[in-house]
């Protein structure tokens, strides 16, 4: 996954096309003081320096805690993504059967193209993929006959008892040793809080 943010405070590293760039993270003097450092296989070496917020009028704190962040974002999501190695499907497979098996209220193709971010062709294609495979079927909704209904097959329930048990058991292990159950509750109902209005906002703000 491509990183622009140090969680660490230190350099990291992004292949792109013929550049190699390296992004400083000064967590203590905000983003502005942050340079962006590209060097060129063509046409030899070269500092494009980039004021992120220049022309921003927003609080000093608010770019520090946007960055604070973004990189704890980055990390959750690096941390999730390996957990897809406990699967035998690729992530976006692994995902809409997890999603399935969490809420079949939501097994519409439309609605789980939604939620996975993907167009409806490619929607289309992973449920051809997985249908074949025997791990999901189709079926007509029960009130509706112009819509799909899908449900979890036996190899799709194999798929999520490997995956959410495997990766549910680490979480389990890690609050066992590292929170007493009042503190667990505490920092996930606050964490719950925190995602709850950062994913309403942006929902209320697309990206145009």
């Amino acid at each position: 996954m491509p990183s622009f943010f140090g969680g660490d405070g230190g350099w990291m590293e992004l292949d792109r096309r013929a550049e190699l760039v390296q992004i400083l993270c000064c967590p203590e003097n905000g983003l502005s003081r942050n340079r962006i450092v590209c060097v060129e296989e063509e046409g030899g070496m070269g500092i494009d320096e980039l004021e992120i917020w220049k022309g921003d009028g927003r609080a000093a704190w608010a770019r520090r805690a946007a960055e604070r962040w973004a990189g704890l974002a980055e990390r959750a999501a690096r941390i999730y993504m390996g957990l897809f190695e406990a699967s035998p499907l690729p992530r976006t497979e692994t995902e809409l059967l997890t999603l399935l098996w969490r809420d079949p209220a939501s097994g519409e193709p439309s609605v789980l193209a939604r939620q996975l971010r993907v167009s409806r062709q490619t929607m289309t294609g992973l449920l051809d993929k997985l249908e074949a495979g025997g791990y999901l079927s189709r079926g007509p909704h029960p009130t509706d006959r112009r819509r799909t209904v899908l449900r979890l097959g036996e190899a799709g329930r194999e798929v999520v008892r490997r995956f959410a048990g495997t990766t549910l058991r680490r979480e389990a292990a890690l609050f066992e040793e590292a929170a007493s159950e009042a503190e667990a509750a505490e920092e996930l109902e606050h964490l719950e809080r925190m995602v709850a209005r950062i994913e309403s906002w942006h929902l209320a703000h697309p990206l145009e």
